[in-house]
């Protein structure tokens, strides 16, 4: 059986207006380890909704590097607890879920998709493109210095062809940068 939620922010959602989670809310839900697991589960969840009880046993689990099924009573218990009193209550105060704590069930709302990209780290750069940075500009420190020393011989680059050839150094570095990140 699958409980309706009736209540005021879906009253919200229907007339368009978006919630939006303020970063301390956002901050402050994302401080806790516990309230991190209750995040990820709902974004690993299928279902529209999800009860407290399968949360609890699935972060108790993860908390204690064990599966599902190893989990025993009082590991689940010290989560079910925890979450009950205290975490998803708080989510449900700053609308990261929508929580029924008579019922035990919890519906994601948008403010929780907010937060996914809070969770998995990004992976590195794949150029140091400080390190680019400072060979392009010695580069360009060396193409300037040729140019004003007038090293080059007739017949090569004038002062318009090496700021041309400056820009372009620095306008890829730039799109490089942009393209990785």
């Amino acid at each position: 059986m699958q409980l309706e939620r009736t209540n005021d922010k879906q009253d919200t959602e229907q007339s368009g207006e978006q919630s939006t989670t303020s970063t301390d809310d956002r901050f402050t839900i994302l401080s806790n380890s516990r309230r991190r697991h209750a995040i990820k589960y709902l974004a690993s969840s299928d279902e529209p909704a999800v009860r407290l009880r399968d949360m609890a046993e699935q972060i108790a689990a993860w908390e204690n590097d064990l599966s599902v099924y190893e989990v025993n009573y009082k590991q689940r218990k010290r989560v079910y607890t925890s979450l009950y009193q205290t975490h998803l209550p708080r989510m449900n105060r700053v609308d990261i879920v929508e929580y029924d704590q008579s019922s035990g069930m919890i519906w994601p709302t948008d403010g929780v998709t907010e937060l996914y990209p809070y969770l998995e780290p990004k992976s590195p750069p794949v150029f140091d493109w400080h390190q680019v940075g400072i060979v392009v500009s010695g580069l360009c420190f060396f193409l300037v210095t040729v140019a004003f020393l007038e090293l080059i011989p007739d017949g090569g680059w004038d002062g318009y062809g090496i700021a041309f050839l400056i820009s372009m150094l620095f306008l890829t570095v730039t799109a490089g940068q942009y393209l990785d990140s």
